[in-house]
C-alpha cells in the first residue's frame, strides 16, 4: 500500500493509488524529492500527494473528484505539471498553483522562469484559476505584468518531539543546503572555521581548499532523520543569497535551536531587534557570517522564545492567507 503520513500519499507506478481524506475539498500536489517546497506543503496541513511526474496523476483526476476534492494545489511546479492542470480542469476541478521561487533565480536558472511563464500562460487559457507565491514583496511585481499574484506566506512547519543524538564536545553548525550558487555553502563553511566549530553539512560543496576536515557530511536524509541531527546543533546556519520564505529557520526555531539568516526574507521583519539578531547583512563575506552567528549563540536564551512568539504569530497570519488563497468558492462558483 502507498505510506501515508501526515496525510500524506506518495504516488509511483508500483503502488495502488488512493485519494487522502479531503475535510476542505483541498488536495495538494508536490515533487517528494524538492525538501523545501514538501516542507511547506506539510506546513499548510491540507492532504498530499507527492508525485515525481504529474502525468502519473492524471489516470486518477475522476477519483479525486469522487473523493470530493474540489480544489488542487500545484505546489512548485513538477514535471508534466501542465498536463496535471488541463485534466483536472477538464474534470471539473479548480486548480491553483503555489510559485516557491525568487525573482533572483529566474535570470540564471532558465527552468525556474519558464515554469512561471507556464503558470501565467495556462491562466491566460483558464486552466490554471489562481496563482500565488510564498515571496513578499513580488505580487506588486508582477501586478504590474498584468499577472494578479496573491502573496501566501509558508506556515510554520508542524514539528513532532525529537530525540537528538549527543555530537560531542564544541560548538556544533548545521549548514544543512544543498551546495549550489545561491545557498552560499561554501562562504558559511569559511565562517565556522572562523569560529572553530564543526561544521555538518548535507552535501560535500566540493571545493578542494576547504579541506575535508572541516565538515562532516551527512548525506540526504529522511525528514525523520533529518530532524534529530537539525535539534542537536548549537546553530543553524541559513546565509543565503536568494530566499523566499525559509522553512528551515522555523524548524529550527521550533525545535529551539537558534538559526541564523541573510535579510533575504521577510522572517521576523515585523520585529526590528529579532530580525536584526538573526540576521546578516552582508551575507557573502565569511567575517560578517562569523560575527553575526557568534552574537546570536550568545544571546540565543532570549532570542529562541522571542523567536518562537514571533512564529506563533506568524503562522496565524499565513494560516488566514492560504485558507482564503484555497477556498473552492473565492472565485465566486457555487459551493
Amino acid at each position: 500500500m502507498p505510506r501515508l503520513r501526515h496525510r500524506r500519499r506518495v504516488a509511483d507506478e508500483a503502488s495502488p493509488f488512493a485519494v487522502p481524506p479531503t475535510g476542505r475539498g483541498v488536495l495538494q500536489v508536490c515533487h517528494p524529492e524538492w525538501r523545501g517546497v514538501r516542507a511547506s506543503a506539510l506546513a499548510f496541513r491540507d492532504p498530499i500527494i507527492e508525485s515525481t511526474d504529474l502525468d502519473l496523476l492524471v489516470e486518477h483526476v475522476s477519483s479525486m473528484v469522487e473523493a470530493g476534492v474540489r480544489l488542487v494545489v500545484i505546489q512548485g511546479w513538477p514535471p508534466n505539471a501542465d498536463g496535471f492542470a488541463r485534466a483536472a480542469t477538464r474534470a471539473g476541478l479548480i486548480v491553483a498553483a503555489l510559485s516557491h521561487s525568487a525573482p533572483s533565480q529566474h535570470g540564471v536558472d532558465a527552468a525556474e522562469a519558464e515554469a512561471l511563464a507556464a503558470v501565467f500562460g495556462l491562466r491566460s487559457e483558464g486552466v490554471i484559476d489562481r496563482i500565488g507565491t510564498v515571496k513578499a514583496g513580488v505580487s506588486e511585481a508582477f501586478a504590474s505584468l498584468g499577472q494578479p499574484v496573491v502573496h501566501v506566506p509558508n506556515r510554520v512547519p508542524i514539528v513532532d518531539h525529537v530525540t537528538s543524538p549527543p555530537l560531542g564536545e564544541g560548538t556544533h553548525a548545521g549548514v544543512f543546503l544543498f551546495p549550489m550558487w545561491r545557498k552560499n555553502v561554501t562562504t558559511q563553511l569559511l565562517a565556522t572555521s572562523i569560529l572553530g566549530w564543526t561544521a555538518h553539512v548535507m552535501a560535500d560543496p566540493g571545493v578542494a581548499y576547504l579541506g575535508g576536515d572541516r565538515f562532516v557530511v551527512h548525506g540526504e536524509l529522511a525528514r525523520d532523520e533529518f530532524l534529530p541531527l537539525m535539534a542537536s546543533m548549537d546553530i543553524v546556519l541559513n546565509v543565503t543569497l536568494s530566499e523566499c520564505h525559509p522553512m528551515m529557520p522555523m524548524e529550527a526555531y521550533a525545535m529551539g535551536v537558534p538559526c541564523l539568516m541573510s535579510r533575504t526574507s521577510d522572517l521576523f521583519m515585523d520585529n526590528d531587534e529579532l530580525y536584526d539578531l538573526t540576521t546578516v547583512d552582508r551575507a557573502d563575506e565569511p567575517s560578517a557570517v562569523a560575527t553575526a552567528a557568534q552574537r546570536l549563540i550568545d544571546n540565543s536564551d532570549r532570542v529562541v522564545p522571542m523567536a518562537q512568539r514571533e512564529l506563533a504569530r506568524i503562522d496565524e497570519r499565513a494560516a488566514a492567507a492560504w485558507h482564503a488563497f484555497t477556498d473552492p468558492v473565492a472565485d465566486g462558483r457555487d459551493p
